[in-house]
């Protein structure tokens, strides 16, 4: 497998067929969580790049409760001018919808009825436990640190690494069945 120099562009990310993925930050001891028990802490300006392209390239970015309250989402999600107009050149709207869920719902089913089917989960484990047979594409964005605790640990079982890139310091790998 190729190690591509840098992260995937905006372009190849629209190019890959629709899919329910799931976004990861991780860092190099399969911790989920930072110093600061968010994500927030594992992510640098390489893996935050990273996120905005992902969410350019979906109809939906879906979020559990918790983590929208953790991480601080608002109401929308907005894209930056020359990913709106990529995306509207790909037949996608503006900017993605948002849908922060929790145990009650909207289902997968009815998120992909409402919005399509590029759907982009920004999880928790409790998310991925809950869409897990539906997913089927990971991107794990691999951070340079280590954190030593053990409260969220990564252990979800991956379908074959497809891609590898290296950008900085940080290195992405997208899995895909």
């Amino acid at each position: 497998m190729q190690l591509h120099d840098g992260l995937p562009t905006l372009e190849e990310l629209l190019a890959l067929p629709p899919a329910v993925a799931l976004s990861f930050v991780i860092s190099l001891d399969g911790q989920l969580r930072g110093p600061d028990g968010s994500s927030r802490s594992l992510s640098g300006p390489t893996d935050l790049e990273l996120l905005r392209r992902l969410r350019a390239s979906v109809d939906v970015v879906v979020v559990g409760r918790r983590t929208a309250e953790l991480e601080g989402y608002g109401e929308t999600l907005n894209v930056r001018a020359e990913f709106a107009e990529l995306r509207k050149e790909s037949g996608l709207a503006p900017s993605p919808a948002l849908v922060i869920i929790d145990r009650t719902g909207p289902s997968l089913s009815d998120i992909h009825m409402a919005h399509g089917s590029r759907i982009l989960l920004e999880a928790g484990l409790t998310l991925h436990r809950a869409f897990a047979a539906d997913i089927s594409r990971i991107w794990l964005s691999h951070a340079p640190v280590t954190v030593g605790n053990e409260d969220a640990t990564f252990a979800i079982p991956l379908p074959p690494l497809r891609e590898r890139w290296l950008a900085d310091d940080y290195v992405v790998s997208r899995y895909e069945r």
